[in-house]
């Protein structure tokens, strides 16, 4: 087994398929998203540089299909590291990030996006983070567990007391994949919206600077 993607491979072979077998269970779960057996050879290949990064939808879809977690599938990732990957272990997640998320707009009937310039701290496995708002707009505030290539944990945003929702506090859940080199994070929020209707939206966060 290559030193580069062994979990993802690991769990493909627990099932003692070959990578077009696992092809074959992906399209008959979604047969919508049709995969073959070059897909599967370069999500294991990541994170080397004849690999590709699998999106955290695709990751969610092999653990289900692996049956394990998401977190199962990118935790030899470490392993693989250069210098600037193992800033996602070692507490150098800490620095200026560009935070962007996207959200459905109900009353504007529009998909729309949020941006905010946050500073991180991370402190052993916990990574937290606000922005620095000027007078009236809106504050941002992550509060996650970083676990290998994985973070989880709470968002909430007050939103700015003179825009379209005059101050209102809006807070959920949020996941986030790691990238290999650490300069960026990937992965999607839930939360409440009106009357309780639960939304979710992609999150994007891009390193600045330290």
């Amino acid at each position: 087994m290559s030193g580069c993607g062994q979990s993802r491979t690991r769990f493909r072979l627990a099932h003692d398929w070959s990578q077009r077998d696992a092809a074959d269970q992906w399209n008959q779960h979604w047969p919508d998203d049709p995969k073959t057996f070059k897909n599967f050879s370069c999500w294991e290949q990541w994170p080397a540089s004849t690999g590709c990064a699998p999106s955290l939808d695709v990751l969610t879809r092999l653990a289900e299909l692996h049956q394990c977690s998401v977190a199962d599938l990118v935790i030899d990732l470490a392993d693989h590291s250069d210098l600037d990957t193992a800033r996602a272990t070692s507490g150098n997640l800490s620095g200026l990030w560009l935070s962007r998320y996207s959200y459905f707009s109900s009353g504007r009937d529009a998909n729309l996006q949020g941006e905010h310039t946050i500073r991180l701290h991370h402190t052993d496995s916990r990574l937290h983070g606000t922005n620095d708002p000027a007078d009236g707009e809106s504050r941002l505030t992550l509060d996650l567990s970083v676990s290998g290539a994985i973070a989880t944990g709470t968002w909430k945003e007050r939103t700015a007391s003179t825009g379209y929702y005059r101050g209102a506090v809006y807070h959920g859940t949020i996941q986030l994949v790691v990238s290999p080199h650490a300069r960026g994070m990937n992965g999607r929020w839930l939360g409440f919206g009106k009357n309780f209707i639960v939304n979710s939206g992609d999150w994007h966060l891009e390193w600045l600077e330290a």
